[in-house]
């Protein structure tokens, strides 16, 4: 009578005890890494908020002019390559190919203020979930779905009971909610006729599963971490977290770079009227030349 009273528990259920300690820490660690990943990204997002606003339209107009200088290069480029060109011709060329380069790149990047997304500069963009979370809501929701649907109850009122959970089911599957569709295989687990044992293998594999999916999302949030902490904006945030100068620093930098540009801009616009306007008298030159020979021709007939 005391041996079932107080019954010596098996070796899977003491597992079972113990992974369900190890869970409930992996779960305590993934939330508080989620919460250390969110308040980073939140006050990342308002400093590079601040930092378009102080100088972003000084880097957009950097960026159009580096366009100006490489197109006003390519017409220096024509005019020195083909001795025959005309300015207009080689104007309205190279406008054309720098329009055409510019809607494949829009054409190509989803964002091209950001180019790829893997410069050092740029917020990396966060994943909307893992594809190790998809695959087990995936799985579950299958699982679910092939022992519980409706059509396999063998009464009205198992009928119903089927049809409410599967509501329940569907609308988790749709809002991607693992821990519903996990608290609801465990609820029917726990339901169904199945012996202690094998509820117990069946708990302690379910719970070894959940253990090495939060560590591999742990592993996600660190990386994402690490990823956050290597951009320029990071650093440039914690420069200014200490009360250094820095966005004053970038913001001044940015602008000697704008003075170099247009300086940079200027030149090679002077040096293509230069060219352009000696292009247009040797062509006049030409013509006059090639006028008065037609003229002589004529005359002498």
């Amino acid at each position: 009578m005391t041996s079932e009273l107080f019954r010596a528990p098996t070796s899977d259920e003491l597992e079972l005890a113990r992974l369900q300690v190890e869970l409930e820490s992996r779960r305590s660690e993934f939330e508080h890494l989620e919460g250390e990943r969110d308040v980073l990204e939140i006050a990342l997002t308002r400093f590079a908020a601040d930092v378009k606003a102080r100088i972003g339209d000084v880097k957009d107009e950097i960026r159009q002019i580096r366009r100006e200088l490489e197109e006003t290069r390519m017409r220096i480029a024509r005019l020195r390559a083909d001795p025959l060109a005309t300015p207009a011709d080689v104007e309205r060329d190279v406008a054309e190919e720098m329009a055409q380069a510019e809607a494949e790149l829009n054409g190509e990047f989803i964002n091209p203020n950001n180019g790829n997304g893997r410069a050092r500069g740029n917020l990396p963009a966060r994943p909307l979930s893992s594809i190790e979370t998809e695959a087990e809501v995936l799985r579950l929701y299958r699982e679910l779905a092939k022992r519980h649907h409706p059509d396999l109850a063998r009464s009205a009122a198992e009928r119903e009971r089927r049809a409410e959970l599967m509501l329940r089911v569907n609308v988790a599957y749709r809002d991607r909610d693992l821990a519903t569709l996990q608290s609801i295989y465990l609820e029917v687990q726990l339901d169904s006729p199945l012996s202690s044992e094998e509820l117990c293998r069946q708990r302690l594999a379910w719970t070894r599963h959940e253990i090495a999916r939060l560590d591999r999302e742990i592993r996600a949030v660190l990386k994402r971490m690490e990823t956050l902490t290597t951009t320029d904006t990071y650093t440039l945030w914690r420069s200014a977290e200490k009360g250094e100068p820095a966005l004053e620093d970038l913001a001044l930098r940015t602008r000697q770079r704008l003075d170099r540009e247009r300086e940079r801009l200027d030149d090679a616009t002077a040096q293509y009227d230069r060219l352009a306007v000696r292009r247009q008298v040797m062509q006049r030159r030409a013509a006059s030349r090639s006028y008065d020979a037609a003229q002589a021709s004529g005359g002498s007939d």
